[in-house]
């Protein structure tokens, strides 16, 4: 089995000459985990009910492309997986590949409900009929831009958030809040401005969906036209009308005249400057085709517990800065949906949250991180470097890594995250020989040898190391994973396109 701790300079479990370890010393004594031993963990042993990780012992196959670039695919091998129910953080650079070695891997053999944004619409297009035709889920691909292929038309559908506000419901407030939530990314700077759009349109959130004006109109369009023109009503039309309608609504425990008070009482400076925010903050509804994917309803978020279910959220890459409160609104959404559902599937729920940062600063997740499990639900956040974090969550950053079982790197390059990664591997006591030239009459003498020997502490691997042996063009194709409570493992990355793991299970076309 290829070695792929050969040429790691300290932390092999298994080697002579290059180095000794000090097994029984007293000091720090981190290494990597034995190759063999991960293979015959069944813990770790790839299955359709973990997350795809890797390989181990897999054989390298190089071609060179015309660019001059050496193209790595890793062929055969031991397939690796996480099982348990704790989430996975993935750090992986850009152009590293990871939708191709790690996520459609997961989605074309994980038989758990998966909610994956889909940034370009590639996992949609790659699995959907894997996911639909062999693996038996309900598919649905929410896709207002179309970026996925013609060959998934037939689960395409859409959701519109404000079905799940019921005006009976003890929770309907919160449930707007949800909304509202995920509408409104903070700036970071004056938060009286976001706060008070916020709360705007909750007021309006809840307006549309209690006011019989509205039967047929309960979406996040009818929301938008409000906030844009306001209403009409008898002898009134605009912020008037809608003024005189809102606190005409007794609804949700007078909370929508309550809104409507908070707002129309401001002066009238006050209230331009909140109106203009929240408008900026609802500007991606003005598109057509969003409009077109909210005002539908094809699924129910309980569903992905209560059925193996696949729901893809699609956007095309232009689009994720303008568009993202849509990803954000799902995120809020699911994760209320599956601590309302309390039945527990067999198989946790996946949130696979690709280009996470985007979505902004989301305190439901940031809740959920060490709680949600509980429920069922694992997330799956993939992100380029751990600065992005760092940015979104300031102190709890960490914290939230601390929450997850598996920490997965590779083709990391910022220092930020290298430094991370090296202060997490820790330090191992060396024992070094050193040797010196000794004369004939000192080794007959006194049978000295010149060597001596010494304990050095050194850091299991260096920045560049890890930059170096994890890197997008290692030759290995290694990568680093860290496991709560285990020695760190290095495995190889397989595509899922050259891999016979997932030979005739994904799309090949457009």
């Amino acid at each position: 089995m290829l070695d792929l701790l050969d040429d790691i300079p300290r932390g092999a479990p298994k080697r002579g000459g290059r180095e000794t370890r000090l097994e029984d010393h007293i000091g720090p004594r981190a290494q990597f985990r034995d190759p063999d031993g991960i293979v015959a963990s069944a813990g770790l042993r790839r299955g359709s009910n973990k997350i795809h990780l890797g390989v181990v012992g897999g054989r390298i196959e190089s071609r060179t492309l015309p660019d001059g670039r050496v193209e790595r695919h890793v062929m055969d091998g031991h397939g690796i997986g996480s099982g348990d129910d704790r989430h996975i953080v993935t750090i992986a650079g850009s152009r590293s590949g990871k939708g191709r070695c790690v996520i459609v891997p997961t989605l074309l053999d994980y038989e758990g409900s998966v909610l994956a944004t889909d940034p370009k619409g590639e996992l949609f297009s790659i699995t959907a009929e894997r996911r639909a035709l062999g693996l038996g889920q309900r598919v649905v691909g929410l896709d207002p831009f179309r970026v996925a292929g013609a060959h998934v038309d037939r689960w395409r559908g859409g959701f519109n958030p404000m079905s799940i506000l019921d005006p009976e419901c003890p929770t309907l407030i919160e449930d707007a809040g949800l909304i509202a939530d995920a509408l409104v990314i903070a700036s970071g700077k004056d938060v009286h401005w976001d706060d008070s759009a916020r709360h705007w349109i909750e007021a309006l959130i809840l307006h549309v969906a209690t006011d019989p004006a509205y039967e047929e109109m309960r979406s996040l369009v009818t929301v938008y036209r409000l906030l844009m023109r306001g209403a009409d009503e008898g002898d009134r039309s605009g912020y008037a009308a809608l003024e005189r309608q809102m606190l005409a609504n007794e609804e949700a425990d007078g909370a929508v005249q309550e809104g409507a008070a908070a707002f129309f009482d401001k002066p009238e400076d006050e209230r331009g400057s909140v109106l203009s925010t929240a408008r900026r903050h609802l500007r991606f509804l003005a598109y057509r085709s969003i409009q077109e994917a909210v005002s539908t309803h094809s699924i129910d978020l309980e569903s992905l517990k209560r059925e193996p279910t696949t729901l893809y959220l699609c956007l095309p890459a232009m689009r994720l800065g303008t568009c993202s409160r849509w990803f954000r609104l799902f995120v809020n959404l699911a994760l209320a949906a599956m601590e309302r559902e309390r039945s527990r599937p067999t198989i946790p729920v996946l949130l696979c949250l690709d280009e996470f940062p985007v979505m902004g600063h989301l305190k439901t997740v940031e809740d959920a991180a060490g709680q949600i499990a509980g429920f069922g639900v694992r997330l799956w956040p993939v992100l380029q470097d751990l600065t992005q974090l760092k940015a979104l969550y300031a102190e709890r950053w960490e914290t939230f890594l601390g929450n997850a079982g598996t920490l997965q790197f590779f083709g990391n390059n910022d220092a930020f995250t290298l430094e991370w990664i090296s202060k997490r591997l820790g330090k191992t006591s060396l024992a070094l020989i050193r040797r010196g030239e000794v004369s004939p009459d000192g080794r007959e003498r006194q049978g000295l040898t010149g060597e001596s020997w010494s304990v050095e502490v050194q850091e299991l691997m260096t920045l560049e190391e890890v930059a170096r042996y994890f890197g997008r063009d290692d030759r290995l194709a290694r990568q680093l994973v860290i496991r709560a409570g285990d020695d760190p493992l290095i495995l190889q990355r397989v595509n899922y396109d050259t891999h016979s793991f997932f030979e005739g299970k994904f799309h090949a076309g457009n």
